[in-house]
């Protein structure tokens, strides 16, 4: 597919009637590697974990509550005390909806907080890689960390592509520095 993607790029800038003398630089870049060096990436991914985890303690906190809730209404019934035992009952059912509410959620919202940093980063991203090449000497670049659904690599082989992943990192660090600084030195 990739092989007879270049001839079919290069007749469409002589159709066009942009005439080459040579082809077209072609890039390709490890955007997972990127987006993994990216200087948000790590700091993104400790505020999800603390909120990850704060989750998963609220959840065990309601969870223990609703098993002492469920001890003690077991010991009611033992005692022949059903009315009090009644009311704890109750009251594990209402530990029970919050249990499930904060299963679904916060699983839910905690999904969308993550994929939404993973946006922003990517957006991020491809912007640094616009800017990285304004100068146009790439025609095209691709990403060869990139899978289909089915787990088959979309880029399989570019004769002549230049990996520019490190390159690209530099630049994102860069610009992320140079940002700091800038914000650094407003008052």
């Amino acid at each position: 597919m990739v092989k007879s993607f270049l001839p079919a790029l290069l007749g469409f800038f002589s159709l066009t009637g942009v005439l080459l003398a040579e082809p077209p630089a072609i890039a390709v870049v490890d955007l997972e590697k990127v987006f993994a060096e990216h200087p948000r990436t790590a700091t993104a991914t400790e505020e999800l974990t603390k909120t990850r985890e704060a989750s998963r303690n609220a959840f065990k906190e309601k969870s223990d509550l609703l098993k002492e809730i469920l001890q003690r209404h077991q010991e009611l019934i033992r005692a022949g005390n059903r009315d009090e035992a009644a009311k704890e009952l109750e009251a594990a059912n209402e530990a029970e909806k919050v249990i499930a509410t904060l299963q679904t959620t916060g699983t839910r919202d905690l999904e969308e907080r993550f994929r939404a940093a993973k946006s922003g980063i990517l957006k991020e991203i491809q912007t640094s890689i616009e800017l990285f090449n304004q100068d146009g000497r790439f025609a095209l670049i691709l990403n060869h960390s990139s899978n289909y659904t089915n787990g088959l690599p979309q880029v399989l082989h570019v004769p002549g592509g230049v990996d520019i992943t490190e390159e690209v990192i530099t630049f994102i660090k860069e610009q992320a520095a140079a940002a700091a600084k800038e914000k650094q030195d407003k008052p």
